[in-house]
């Protein structure tokens, strides 16, 4: 049987990257496709070995530059402060990936990764922002050009997470797109950009998360036991309108907040929120099952709100205009009120209003494509 190997974003302490690196893996595997994930690391996790050759496209501004010496920090004081958290929370995130994924070996660099001698008939490259211009690394391994000349070569929904990229990066672009055998991507943007580029077909398929069914997650979730109600709120980082929605919700409700968290540090409004710090993918997937209402700045959020079928806000940046992902999302699925700008007014008496019966035939339709897509780009 043919093999085939995946490269994506993994490793990196978040549970969105975690589980769509997993599913797409999990689902080949339940379709009858043996594959493995290419465990290249992501220039943001700390054991990764950034050389000349890997230098980003695009030269890091020295607020970005400033802004990943600040998050990686950030990590190191809080796993230092927090041991136990960040302990624990560590080998969750590791246990998931051992008992659940097929690995290859770890390529700590560019280099590496270059000078490895794969053996595989198809590469994928997979969802998450493998795309994105803004990224601090060279994106070229995203676009499969270190798999061998004759081998069979996918992306599979392969995230620029901007709507625009500046023309001058064009050239490139078209070259490493151009190294691709067969492109699926996962935002409208994406496919219009990629035509523009390129004058290529592009698919435009789901992301890997929703390839699997709510009964499938949750089969591989743990429970949260906890009974009472409760509104989940899963942001990447402090977020003032997001916490007083959250308290509009709750003076409706009545329902506790619990803030999933990225990092071990404690947040100003502990007293107020319960802040889980520890969990790890299978923890955070109970967490969503028993959510009762969702709000979120992730467009993972987002995803699993709609698999599990809660009640959700997703929430944007009024300062910024690189929502490409999440418009794409609620666009498709009919929900573009879900969509919140940071100081939007929200009117609490649509809270439940959401027909998950239309969102499932409006998925299952685009799930099937996807899936004939990927059949098609392996065979």
């Amino acid at each position: 049987m043919k093999k085939t190997g995946i490269i994506t974003i993994l490793n990196v302490n978040n549970y969105g990257a975690e589980l769509q690196a997993f599913a797409l893996h999990h689902k080949l595997k339940l379709m009858g496709f043996d594959n493995e994930i290419i465990n290249y690391l992501y220039y943001k996790n700390p054991e990764y070995r950034s050389e000349t050759a890997s230098r980003p496209l695009i030269k890091t501004s020295f607020k970005n530059k400033l802004k990943d010496i600040a998050i990686k920090w950030i990590d190191k004081y809080s796993a230092f402060r927090y041991p136990e958290i960040a302990k624990k929370r560590r080998q969750r995130f590791h246990d998931f990936h051992r008992k659940h994924s097929s690995l290859s070996r770890v390529y700590k660099s560019y280099s590496e990764l270059y000078g490895a001698k794969l053996d595989y008939e198809n590469y994928i490259v997979g969802s998450d922002q493998v795309w994105n211009p803004n990224n601090g690394t060279n994106l070229a391994p995203y676009f499969l050009t270190f798999a061998p000349k004759k081998s069979n070569k996918i992306s599979f929904a392969s995230s620029f997470g901007v709507g625009e990229i500046n023309e001058s990066y064009y050239p490139k672009y078209k070259e490493w797109i151009n190294n691709l055998d067969h492109i699926g991507t996962r935002e409208t943007s994406g496919v219009e950009l990629i035509n523009k580029i390129t004058g290529r077909r592009v698919e435009h398929v789901v992301d890997p998360t929703l390839l699997l069914s709510k009964n499938e997650w949750e089969e591989l979730m743990i429970p949260y036991t906890d009974k009472e109600p409760y509104i989940l709120l899963f942001i990447f980082k402090r977020n003032r309108y997001a916490e007083e929605l959250a308290y509009k919700i709750q003076k409706k409700t009545g329902f506790k907040i619990i803030r999933v968290c990225k990092n071990e540090m404690p947040l100003e409004s502990d007293d107020k929120i319960l802040n889980i710090r520890d969990f790890g993918p299978l923890e955070f997937l109970g967490l969503y099952s028993g959510a009762n209402i969702v709000l979120t700045t992730s467009f993972h959020g987002s995803v699993f709100s709609l698999i599990f079928e809660k009640p959700f806000y997703t929430i944007t940046p009024a300062s910024k205009n690189n929502n490409s992902r999440q418009e794409s999302l609620m666009t498709m699925m009919n929900l573009n009120e879900r969509l919140l700008r940071e100081g939007d007014v929200v009117n609490l008496e649509n809270l439940y209003r959401i027909d998950f019966n239309d969102v499932k035939k409006r998925l299952g339709g685009h799930i099937e494509s996807s899936l004939k897509y990927l059949r098609k780009a392996l065979n």
